[in-house]
C-alpha cells in the first residue's frame, strides 16, 4: 500500500454505529498508524449524539481502547471532528457543509454511509439538494454497506435513486467478504497457477461446497434481522460473491471492468437444482441447544422476536452452472446461525482417479480436497493421498497447507482496511456493481418466493447442530457435506 498523498475528507455518517466501532474506526486507524493516511486526512463524524468536539475525539479513543499518551493517537486525533444531527433532515447536511466550508480543507471527499439501508435514499438525497456530489478540487465517492435493496426490484429502485445524485463510477458498494484475502488471493491461485486452472471443470472436479456459519444469534439486531432473513441478510451477498469468484472464467486482462464481468456472467448462468419439480433448497429456524458447551437460546427466545416468526436462520441451496466448464458438477451452499462452528471455506472436492488399483487394499480411498479458509485463520489446504509408512503397502491421507498466519511478515491486512484502501485508491476490481448484484438478486429470486408461500415453515434445528436433517438430505446418496477442520492453520510457525 502506497501513502494516500493528496488531502482527504471522509465523512461517516453512522460514526456513533455498531459497525463504525467494531470495524471502520479501527480501520482508519490503522491506516494512519501505517501512514498511509497522513496529516492531510480528516475524519468528519455524523450522527444524532450530541457531542464536544473533545467528547468525540474521547468517544472514539475509547472504541479503540487507545490509551491518552499514545503518540500516534494523539496525532490521529487532530483530524478527527463531529457534526450532530439527523441525517434525514436536510439542516444536517448544511451544517456539514458549513462545517467542512469552515475548515478550508479542499481535496478528495468520501461519503462512508454506515446507517440503516432505509435511510439511504434520503442521506443521498440531501447531499444532492446540498451539491456535495461534488469536490470543486478532487473527487468525490459514495460507499455504501449491503444489503443493497431487499428482492430485485427494490434493489433497482435504489440504485435508480442513487444515480440521481452520483455516477455509478462513484459509488463503491461493499462486500466485506471480497476483501477477505484468501478471496482475493483466488484470482492468483487459480490462474497464476496451471496445476489447478486445467483442473478448474467439470472433468476433474465432482462437487463443490461452500459452508459459511455461525455461532452467534442475532445479537441485537431482532427488528432488522425478524423482516430480513438468511437468505436476504447473508446468502444473497456474501456466499454468492464467494461462489461468483471461485468459479468466474479467466478475466482478459487483470482490471476491475473485466473482473466484475466475469463475476456476472457466472451469477447470470447459476441456477438452483430442480428434481422432481422441486428447488433444491431448505431453511431452518434454530432452537435452543449448546455451543461451546454454553446454552444458547432458541430464535424465538431471542428479544423482541414473536412467537409466531417463521423466519429462517439458515439455508441450504444445491445449485449448477450452466457452462461448458461447470455443467454436470453440483454445488451445495449453505449458511445459518447458531451452527456448531463459525467458518467460512471454499471446499472442492476432486473426482476419484480413474484407476483403482488401491482398491485391493480394502477400504475407501478418500477424494483429493482443496478447502480455501476464508475465516476464521485464512489459508488454503490440499488433501491427498500418500503411501503409509512402514513395511506394508497403505494409503493415508495428507494435509499440505498454506496459511497466512505462518509468516510474521505476511502483510495480511483486514477486510475493512482494504476496502477503504481501495476505494480511496479508486479500485472498484472487488465491489460488486449494479449489474453484479442484480444478476444475485434474479438468482434469489425463486428463494424468496418458496419464502413467501402460504404453507412455508422452516425446519427447526438445535443450536450448535450443522443445521436441519434436510441439510444433509440435500447432498446426493454418495456425497456428505465435508466438515471444516476447526485446527486449520491455528499453528503459528516460527519464521528463521
Amino acid at each position: 500500500m502506497h501513502p494516500i498523498s493528496q488531502p482527504l475528507t471522509v465523512f461517516l455518517i453512522g460514526v456513533t454505529g455498531d459497525l463504525s466501532k467494531k470495524k471502520i474506526l479501527k480501520a482508519l486507524f490503522e491506516l494512519y498508524k501505517q501512514q498511509i493516511l497522513e496529516n492531510n486526512f480528516t475524519l468528519i463524524g455524523i450522527a444524532r449524539k450530541t457531542f464536544s468536539q473533545e467528547e468525540f475525539r474521547d468517544f472514539v479513543r475509547v472504541t479503540l481502547n487507545t490509551d491518552v499518551g499514545n503518540a500516534d493517537w494523539q496525532a490521529f486525533s487532530q483530524s478527527l471532528f463531529y457534526v450532530s444531527g439527523d441525517v434525514s433532515d436536510q439542516q444536517t447536511f448544511k451544517n456539514i457543509n458549513k462545517f467542512h466550508n469552515g475548515r478550508k480543507t479542499c481535496g478528495n471527499h468520501l461519503w462512508y454511509v454506515a446507517t440503516l439501508p432505509s435511510l439511504y435514499t434520503e442521506v443521498v438525497k440531501n447531499i444532492r439538494l446540498e451539491k456535495l456530489q461534488d469536490s470543486s478540487c478532487g473527487w468525490t465517492k459514495l460507499l455504501l454497506e449491503k444489503p443493497f435493496g431487499t428482492d430485485l426490484e427494490s434493489s433497482r429502485q435504489l440504485n435508480k435513486e442513487l444515480l440521481q445524485t452520483f455516477r455509478e463510477d462513484q459509488i463503491y458498494r461493499i462486500d466485506h467478504f471480497l476483501a477477505k484475502e484468501t478471496v482475493q488471493n483466488l484470482l492468483a491461485f487459480r490462474f497464476a497457477n496451471g496445476l489447478f486452472e486445467t483442473m478448474w471443470n467439470a472433468k476433474h472436479i465432482d462437487n463443490i461446497q461452500i459452508t459459511a456459519t455461525e455461532t452467534m444469534g442475532i445479537g441485537e439486531r431482532a427488528a432488522f434481522y425478524d423482516q430480513t432473513g438468511a437468505t436476504r441478510d447473508y446468502f444473497q451477498n456474501h456466499v454468492l460473491q464467494m461462489l461468483a469468484t471461485t468459479l468466474m472464467e479467466e478475466p482478459e486482462h487483470l482490471s476491475a471492468e473485466a473482473v466484475r464481468l466475469k463475476r456476472r456472467q457466472l451469477l447470470s448462468n447459476l441456477h438452483i437444482t430442480e428434481k422432481n419439480g422441486r428447488l433444491q433448497a431448505f431453511f431452518g429456524q434454530y432452537e435452543s441447544g449448546t455451543i461451546n458447551d454454553s446454552p444458547a437460546a432458541g430464535y424465538k427466545q431471542e428479544a423482541n422476536i414473536p412467537g409466531s416468526s417463521i423466519t429462517e436462520t439458515a439455508i441450504a441451496v444445491e445449485c449448477e452452472v450452466d457452462s461448458e466448464r461447470w455443467r454436470g458438477v453440483p454445488i451445495y451452499l449453505r449458511h445459518g446461525k447458531r451452527m456448531r462452528q463459525a467458518v467460512s471455506e471454499i471446499t472442492i472436492v476432486f473426482k476419484e482417479p480413474k484407476n483403482q488399483m488401491f482398491s485391493e487394499l480394502g477400504g475407501t480411498q478418500p477424494p483429493n480436497v482443496l478447502t480455501l479458509r476464508i475465516q476464521p485463520n485464512e489459508g488454503i489446504i490440499f488433501r491427498f493421498n500418500v503411501k503409509k509408512p512402514g513395511l506394508k503397502l497403505d494409503l493415508q491421507t495428507v494435509p499440505m497447507q498454506f496459511c497466512y498466519n505462518s509468516n510474521q511478515d505476511s502483510g495480511l491486512v483486514e477486510a475493512y482496511e482494504k476496502l477503504l484502501y481501495d476505494a480511496i485508491s479508486s479500485d472498484p476490481m472487488f465491489f460488486p456493481e449494479a449489474v453484479g448484484i442484480e444478476e444475485s438478486w434474479k438468482f434469489v429470486e425463486p428463494l424468496l418466493r418458496l419464502l413467501k408461500g402460504p404453507t412455508f415453515m422452516p425446519e427447526p434445528y438445535t443450536a450448535g447442530s450443522w443445521g436441519p436433517s434436510s441439510f444433509d438430505e440435500l447432498l446426493q446418496k454418495d456425497k456428505t457435506w465435508i466438515e471444516p477442520n476447526p485446527d486449520l492453520c491455528q499453528i503459528i510457525y516460527e519464521t528463521t
